[in-house]
């Protein structure tokens, strides 16, 4: 079993495409079903599933299947955050306490920065397992390389037209363009995620990965 974690704005969207073109009908796409550990019963899962994909908590399947091959995608979390930031903006979601709380509150950027289900969010729905848990971690900002790594450690097809979804139409950077002080004050707030960001760029580069930036 591979179960695959989509820490929001990460490229899990992205990656989603790429696993309905390699996987088919063996994927099961979990978004609502099964968050954390305590709602696992092995009954919710469909029957012949051998990849599950969504939102849910990297440990969520650790007691279902204890031998699964972990999968997650990673992302600077400055960007992670503006990201999301402008995501509720663009397409707002009442049903996230994030989305409303930006909302009802009118917050800025750093209001939102400090929400504390914003503050090293990655690691949340990581559970906070070492990057040494996962058999693979994509980079956002190495999307194509990653996949392509991907493909060769778990022996899918290589896959030759890589899609890019949900994307910021609005963004005309790589990069979202902030002040200095704004990405000093949330990087101050995901110290824990920019170490395991870091941790897992640097491993991505030492299986000879080439770095060719591109952000989700």
């Amino acid at each position: 079993m591979i179960v695959s974690v989509h820490v929001p704005k990460c490229a899990g969207t992205s990656f989603k495409r790429v696993l309905n073109e390699i996987c088919g009908a063996r994927i099961w796409y979990n978004y609502g079903t099964i968050f954390s550990r305590e709602q696992a019963r092995p009954e919710l899962v469909p029957a012949g599933t051998k990849f599950i994909h969504g939102h849910f908590l990297a440990d969520a399947f650790d007691d279902l299947f204890p031998k699964r091959r972990l999968v997650t995608w990673v992302r600077h979390p400055v960007e992670r955050l503006v990201s999301n930031y402008h995501h509720f903006l663009r397409t707002p979601d009442m049903r996230d306490d994030c989305c409303r709380a930006l909302y009802e509150q009118k917050l800025s950027l750093r209001q939102f920065a400090d929400l504390e289900w914003m503050r090293n969010e990655a690691g949340r729905y990581l559970a906070n397992k070492p990057v040494e848990d996962f058999e693979f971690i994509g980079i956002a900002e190495r999307f194509d390389a990653s996949i392509q790594h991907f493909c060769r450690i778990f022996g899918f097809r290589n896959v030759l037209k890589i899609p890019r979804e949900n994307l910021n139409p609005y963004r005309k950077t790589e990069r979202y363009q902030i002040s200095p002080e704004d990405f000093a004050y949330i990087l101050e707030r995901n110290e824990t995620d920019l170490a395991w960001y870091a941790r897992a760029s640097e491993r991505l580069s030492e299986a000879g990965i080439e770095d060719r930036p591109r952000v989700a």
